[in-house]
């Protein structure tokens, strides 16, 4: 039978242990949370990562917190408590630490935000001067499919966008050049389209 001392120790346990319970919940909310804002205030580029690799982005940095961060973390925190058990140290430094790193990804999206949104404006604009051209240059029978043309990213606000032809394998082709007001066309001589040239799932290609 346990003596008083050994069922207060098991009892200090214990509340330790409810105390420092937190680590997963915060870990599975932090997975949650953090795909979100990855997803929907992609941190660099000019787009959206997709939901699954926001995902994969956001699992790895957080694992990562979770066994590097948080023992180191935990070990600090020891120090400057020395009560405090090992691993309410640990599970509390991983819940800190998976906070700042929300939002660290939270501050990244939204300050990155004004760039994304220049590169849609960009986007729309060359999309615009292309259509433009499209209905002054392009044939008629083109014309019935303006509502598909494509454009990729050739390079820092360039594009190629094409208008394809009654025949899918030929389309008419322009670059189209957005450092100026308004944006310089010029035709490419290839008619082969962007899905050809580059391939449907290149990273710059847009659907206008």
């Amino acid at each position: 039978m346990q003596n008083g001392d050994e069922r207060f120790f098991w009892l200090r346990r214990l509340r330790w242990r409810l105390k420092g319970a937190w680590l997963v919940p915060a870990f599975l909310l932090a997975i949650l949370f953090d795909t979100l804002v990855v997803w929907l205030l992609p941190f660099s580029g000019d787009r959206s990562v997709g939901p699954v690799a926001a995902l994969l982005i956001v699992a790895f940095v957080n694992l990562l917190v979770v066994a590097v961060v948080a023992p180191l973390a935990g070990i600090w925190l020891r120090r400057r408590s020395p009560t405090l058990p090992a691993f309410a140290a640990r599970d509390r430094a991983g819940v800190a630490a998976l906070a700042v790193l929300a939002a660290g990804f939270l501050a990244a999206g939204l300050l990155h935000r004004p760039a994304i949104s220049g590169q849609q404006d960009e986007v729309v604009a060359q999309a615009e001067a292309a259509r433009a051209w499209f209905h002054q240059q392009a044939p008629r029978p083109y014309l019935e499919n303006l509502r598909d043309i494509s454009s990729w990213k050739a390079g820092p606000q360039l594009y190629r966008t094409c208008l394809p032809g009654p025949d899918r394998s030929k389309a008419i082709c322009v670059y189209v050049n957005t450092d100026q007001d308004p944006p310089g066309i010029s035709r490419d001589p290839s008619q082969e389209p962007n899905a050809t040239l580059v391939g449907p799932d290149n990273p710059g290609s847009t659907l206008r």
